[in-house]
């Protein structure tokens, strides 16, 4: 059986992502920070799904896992999984120093944000307006 109110509690945590990553665009932050809130915006919705539905949510960060069960409920709209690719891709490159690590430009970062905030909005209306 799902849990709306626990589903609700992981948009929560998202949204708080999403207004961090929205202030730091704002105040000309450091990208790679905001790629990495970018990327927390997207897991943290995605499992969301997870928790409406009731599945044990999974240990992982690949957006690319999450999207695979996501898409099976909800028709995300204007996303690619290429998108979803890029996004993932911050957990890794963004968190820890080493030669995967790069800076991304103010253009991909301001594009990821409008997908994230796309996936957002599409799953919080799908948990409130289900019954």
């Amino acid at each position: 059986m799902g849990n709306k109110t626990y589903a609700k509690e992981w948009m929560t945590l998202a949204g708080r992502n999403l207004e961090t990553a929205r202030l730091l665009i704002r105040e000309n932050h450091f990208t790679d920070i905001i790629a990495f809130e970018i990327q927390q915006v997207m897991e943290k919705s995605f499992k969301a799904v997870f928790a409406f539905h009731g599945e044990k949510i999974p240990k992982t960060h690949s957006l690319q896992v999450l999207y695979n069960f996501v898409q099976k409920t909800i028709e995300l709209k204007s996303i690619t999984i290429d998108d979803i690719i890029i996004i993932s891709d911050y957990y890794e490159t963004q968190r820890y120093p080493g030669p995967k690590y790069f800076l991304p430009s103010l253009d991909e970062v301001q594009h990821s944000m409008k997908i994230a905030e796309i996936v957002f909005n599409q799953i919080l209306f799908y948990i409130e307006s289900s019954c």
